[in-house]
């Protein structure tokens, strides 16, 4: 039969538009709530063999005769009689609907897709209902003049007329096998329209996310994305639907009951005593009030009992129903409680006895589910079925432990998402209290999605999907299409860039564009920009540093280099007015080779008080040394487990002798007259780099990602690298053995030296060749013009009134001033420099041009949009 799709904003409006293509004899296939309306799928009973068509005239005169029919008028005013949920053969059972306890609205539409895209059981409890839609995941047809005839249906699939049961079982067994073919049709057509899709989902499916919320997903992925945006715009997907507590007020209300369940081993007595550590903090001691009911695990209140000693909390063991009603009922109302509950497998019959005794306490008790971060998917999957499902109270949310031991979080993400779960808190480790923290939805999604450091062994990689799968390739634009954008993008092309862009090309444009979406920093930068000029940027500066950070980790994880650079900076903020605004340092986490990734780190000066981006304060700003040691001491935090070359330029014997002595590998260029010591001899740096052996640099494109050096193509260069151990002699330290880095950069054709840069390094640690840390020398000489195009974005950048607006502020100023440089000087940003320079209308602009240029490309890209 022919099946086709209908589309409206109310089941009304979608079966007026069903019956005036079909005809009131259309048989309805199914419907479901959709993005923004309802769609339903029927098709023309005409199409149908003779004798099913029959069949179906034959059944609809014997239900007439016993009932008074049902026309498209009346069913719309007894949606009452529209048919129960279905089961089909093999289908699980579907968790009764119940409320989550968090905003309906936070479980969108992604939610209510995955209870269509899922095989098995689904939660229905979050999904909001779409005016008569049966929770199930199967939904009936409603009860309408369109009929879908079901006696007649399950004769023609060789079933019995006579019991109404079969009949419902067989239309169910229909309907089950047209909706999975469907959506196997609609997925099989996303991957074709948006290609991109086939590599993000093997990448999700790698951080432990399931296929049916990705499928689900990436069903709604824009077409013509590059990989990084579509990343990008899976990550914004799984923040806006992941719950989270909003704020831990909310939980911690005065006279609360909280009570930990879960299986066994999932930490629940560490967590407890972590909580009771916290609200001890918030509330005072006095105010705080511990209970077991585990009474089978030897020990388990005894371990209770001395963390209840340490933070002075009375704890109480209690055996029965009767027992946890007395007690609580002897606690002040104005008391928090905390209750931990004896471990009980998803599968035993006693979850339920647990919830019972739970419900019977005589208080409103608030069940939070605690989830092992390290567990299998189907595992958490089912102790969140079986937990919510108990017949007890509803759960209010969630709490991920063991995430230190977990080599992907996504499993326990999709799981809060699944069944609406609020994530309260994590846990990543054994210690009391320190182990436990609140994180917003978008710090657990960038935690989630951090690629790992090795393949994993029990997720597809790229070589089995490309094995398995045929790779299909994106539906080619027609000629008329690609005529319509330039069209609407002339327009808006000719008012943004005026006369000083009139010699740029619409396919400059065009691929600048796409390339902004294809390369991390531009994407961030792009995103970041965009958010600020609107004024919506509503995470904290924290998370925003966090997730540069992490971005950063997964591209270094990718290209599997063999260490970072972190370059620290410094330049001098001037308003537009030309009066002084203050200091900015700032961190940049670059490639080996020089590609810039993101600032994540800021320090931030003003009049009224220095600010650093991981919320440090004060009202005098830290001098050279230590906020330097702040710089890398985050770095070195923040990136436990990567090799960090940190390049600074500022060159005291003190600072070096500093940062030695916190086990940092550095590289630190200097001036000629830098005093050293060679074999107890003291001379200077300048002195000694005439001596050093040189050696030519071979295969320049493949150690540095610079297209230009000193704005002379590296093409026409060449690159001298000497090192020479040397020591650094200070009375107060002693002596500290360093090496001499020297790097000459030769015009290939006359021989003349255009740059010599020098510097000093102790970076043991990392065993970088004497050839990589010149390289390095030349990148922190080039990327100081990012920082200087950073103070010309300053004061194009409105202040806004947030909380944080002044570090927000100066995160953008930083990052798209780092984006400007990479788009000039970039190797693999051809495209980007090609529409910059056009829109400047110079081979060689200013910085106020470059400037210029980048903000009416941003501008561009958003009109487009």
């Amino acid at each position: 039969m022919n099946i086709s799709r209908f589309f409206g904003a109310t089941n009304r409006e979608a079966l007026r538009q069903v019956r005036l293509a079909l005809g009131p004899d259309a048989l309805i296939i199914s419907n479901r709530r959709v993005n923004g309306g309802v769609e339903i799928l029927a098709t023309d009973q005409t199409a149908l063999p003779d004798n099913v068509v029959q069949q179906i005239a034959a059944q609809e005169a014997e239900a007439a005769a016993k009932q008074a029919p049902v026309t498209m008028r009346t069913a719309f005013r007894r949606p009452d009689q529209a048919s129960g949920p279905v089961s089909y053969p093999g289908m699980p059972g579907t968790p009764p609907t119940s409320a989550s306890g968090s905003d309906p609205r936070r479980a969108g539409a992604l939610s209510g897709h995955m209870s269509s895209a899922e095989g098995g059981s689904r939660p229905t409890g979050a999904m909001p209902s779409a005016g008569g839609l049966p929770p199930s995941g199967l939904r009936q047809p409603p009860a309408t003049g369109l009929r879908p005839a079901p006696a007649a249906l399950a004769a023609a699939m060789g079933g019995p007329t006579e019991s109404s049961g079969d009949v419902l079982g067989a239309i169910g067994a229909l309907q089950g096998v047209l909706e999975s073919r469907i959506d196997e049709l609609l997925w099989g057509s996303q991957l074709r329209r948006a290609p991109q899709a086939i590599s993000l989902f093997q990448t999700l499916l790698g951080f432990g996310f399931s296929t049916a919320l990705l499928r689900a997903m990436l069903k709604r992925l824009p077409e013509n994305m590059g990989a990084k945006a579509a990343f990008q715009w899976a990550r914004n997907e799984l923040v806006r639907h992941l719950p989270v507590l909003e704020t831990e007020d909310e939980l911690w209300q005065p006279g609360a009951v909280v009570a930990l369940v879960g299986p066994t081993g999932v930490g629940k007595t560490t967590t407890v005593a972590k909580l009771a550590a916290r609200c001890v903090k918030r509330l005072g001691a006095e105010n705080v009030v511990l209970l077991t009911t585990d009474t089978y695990r030897i020990g388990a209140h005894e371990q209770l009992r001395i963390y209840g000693q340490m933070m002075r909390v009375p704890v109480h063991v209690v055996q029965d129903a009767a027992e946890l009603r007395r007690i609580l009922g002897g606690v002040s109302a104005h008391q928090t409680v905390l209750i931990d509950n004896v471990g009980i497998s998803q599968r035993d019959r006693h979850v339920a006895e647990q919830a019972t005794m739970l419900g019977q306490a005589g208080r409103d008790i608030q069940r939070l589910l605690v989830l092992n971060a390290s567990s299998h998917g189907d595992t958490l999957d089912e102790v969140a079925r079986s937990y919510t499902n108990d017949g007890g109270s509803r759960l209010r949310g969630c709490i991920i432990t063991k995430v230190d031991e977990a080599t992907r979080l996504g499993a326990a993400l999709d799981t809060a998402i699944r069944y609406q779960l609020p994530v309260c808190y994590i846990s990543d480790g054994q210690k009391v209290p320190q182990n436990l923290s609140y994180l917003s939805a978008s710090d657990l999604v960038d935690r989630a999605m951090v690629k790992p450091q090795s393949q994993a062994l029990y997720a597809p990689s790229e070589a089995d999907f490309a094995a398995l799968m045929s790779m299909a390739k994106p539906a080619e634009e027609t000629p008329q299409n690609i005529e319509k954008k330039r069209r609407q993008l002339l327009p808006n092309l000719l008012t943004v860039a005026g006369s000083a862009g009139s010699g740029v090309e619409l396919a400059d444009i065009e691929g600048a564009c796409a390339q902004i979406d294809d390369d991390l920093l531009t994407s961030e930068t792009y995103e970041l920009w965009r958010r600020y000029f609107k004024g919506d940027i509503t995470d904290g500066i924290q998370a925003l540093g966090l997730h540069l950070l992490r971005a950063a980790q997964n591209e270094f994880v990718g290209q599997q280099g063999q260490y970072m650079l972190a370059l620290h900076d410094q330049i001098a903020l001037r308003e537009s007015d030309n009066r002084s605004a203050g200091r900015l340092r700032a961190t940049v986490l670059c490639s080996q080779s020089g590609t810039p990734w993101a600032s994540p780190y800021q320090q931030l000066t003003l009049a009224d008080g220095w600010r650093a981006s991981d919320g440090s304060s004060a009202l005098q700003a830290p001098g050279n040394i230590e906020a330097l040691l702040d710089q890398i001491s985050w770095v070195a935090q923040s990136l436990a487990e990567v090799p960090v070359l940190h390049v600074f330029d500022q060159s005291t014997q003190a600072l070096w002798h500093a940062v030695s002595a916190s086990g940092a590998a550095w590289l630190s260029p200097c001036p000629a007259t830098t005093k050293v010591y060679e074999q107890g001899c003291a001379t200077t740096v300048g002195a000694l780099s005439k001596a050093v052996d040189y050696h030519p640099v071979g295969a320049l494109n493949e150690l540095l990602d610079l297209a230009e050096i000193q704005s002379i193509d590296r093409g026409r260069l060449v690159v001298w690298a000497g090192v020479q151990a040397v020591e650094l002699v200070s009375r107060q330290a002693g002596h500290l053995p360093v090496l001499l880095v020297a790097a000459r950069v030769v015009d290939r054709d006359s021989g003349t030296v255009l740059r010599t840069v020098h510097g000093l390094a102790h970076a043991t640690t990392i065993n970088a060749s004497p050839e990589r840390l010149a390289m390095a020398l030349l990148v922190a000489t080039e990327q100081k013009a990012a920082f200087r195009l950073a103070a010309r974005w300053w004061p194009m950048l409105a202040p806004r009134q947030w909380a944080d607006a002044s570090q927000k502020r100066a995160l953008t100023a930083i990052q798209v001033g780092l984006a400007t440089w990479h788009a000039l000087a970039g190797v693999e940003t051809v495209g980007l420099r090609k529409a910059l320079l056009g829109l400047a209308g110079n081979p060689r602009p200013t910085q106020v041009a470059a400037v210029s240029a980048m903000m009416k490309l941003f501008t561009l890209k958003e009109m487009t949009v």
